[in-house]
């Protein structure tokens, strides 16, 4: 009579183990899907957090980079504003010069002379005959266009003489010379400075003073007897159809009161391979140096 009542109660087992079995399969799958979407979930917030973190070095990088051009930019503008205004107000040559060279240092005192012994140790007219590389003739233009170059020439001489960090000033070199009308306006600079020189020992050696020996020399020859033939039978030709002579290298070292070494390369093995500009230069001036192959042509070493 026991029999017929225990096939209920295994049924209901049954029902009960196949229910478990059931949620125990749905925890399961729920389980695997949460964990699916964490996984991509998690890949996908690391993944924006690569990209945020890469956009945010880009934008970085880049607002430092606009930063350093805007700066440019400001400088170049102000220094442009400020040519345009000097250009178009006259000013008085000496008085400008005066006002601008105030210190007592030898450039100060050399550029506070410079206008007035070119101005009246021959009369100024020969000056208006100054060519400016092809520029031939600029007649009573002359004064301005040289004022400018001098003042361009200061400018730059104040900021290299400040800068003690070398790879600042290598970038400032490449700065300079890729703009190839700053460098042409140095350049005349340069020439006007080496013109004075010329007429401050052609004045002295009027006077019988002692003028060191390779001034003597350049006077000495028919295309160079004074400052007005030297600047129209050599330094008016220099940047447009030659370059320096080993004399005007000896007299640009003197202006400048620098020590030119220069490795003559096509000399190498001789005694002639290194030469100085001047040969005899005072103890304190601070030395350069320069190769050249052929001297005419020069380059810069990097060391």
């Amino acid at each position: 009579m026991e029999a017929p009542r225990s096939a209920p109660r295994e049924r209901e087992s049954a029902r009960t183990t196949a229910g478990s079995d059931q949620v125990h399969s749905w925890i399961l799958i729920t389980s695997q899907a949460v964990s699916t979407v964490w996984r991509i979930t998690r890949a996908f917030v690391m993944m924006a957090v690569s990209l945020l973190t890469a956009s945010l070095c880009y934008f970085r990088r880049l607002h430092l980079y606009l930063g350093h051009r805007l700066k440019w930019w400001i400088g170049y503008l102000q220094r442009k504003f400020k040519r345009n205004l000097s250009v178009e107000a006259e000013v008085d040559l000496l008085g400008y010069c005066a006002r601008e060279w105030k210190g007592e240092t030898p450039r100060a005192k050399l550029m506070r002379k410079l206008p007035e012994k070119l101005l009246f140790s021959q009369g100024c007219n020969w000056i208006q005959q100054y060519s400016f590389g092809p520029e031939k003739y600029t007649g009573s233009n002359v004064f301005g266009k040289l004022r400018k170059c001098v003042e361009l020439l200061k400018m730059r001489w104040t900021e290299f003489s400040g800068m003690r960090d070398y790879h600042k000033r290598g970038s400032m070199c490449n700065i300079l010379f890729s703009d190839a009308i700053l460098e042409y306006k140095l350049y005349e600079a340069l020439k006007f400075i080496m013109l004075y020189q010329v007429t401050e020992m052609y004045e002295q050696m009027k006077t019988n003073k002692v003028i060191p020996s390779l001034f003597r020399l350049l006077f000495s020859r028919e295309s160079s007897s004074d400052p007005l033939s030297f600047m129209m039978n050599h330094l008016n030709s220099i940047g447009d159809t030659c370059g320096l002579e080993q004399i005007d290298m000896f007299i640009l070292g003197y202006s400048l009161q620098v020590k030119i070494k220069v490795f003559r390369l096509f000399k190498f093995n001789s005694r002639d391979f290194t030469v100085c500009y001047p040969e005899e230069p005072l103890r304190d001036w601070p030395e350069i140096s320069l190769l050249t192959e052929n001297d005419r042509q020069y380059h810069i070493p990097v060391f």
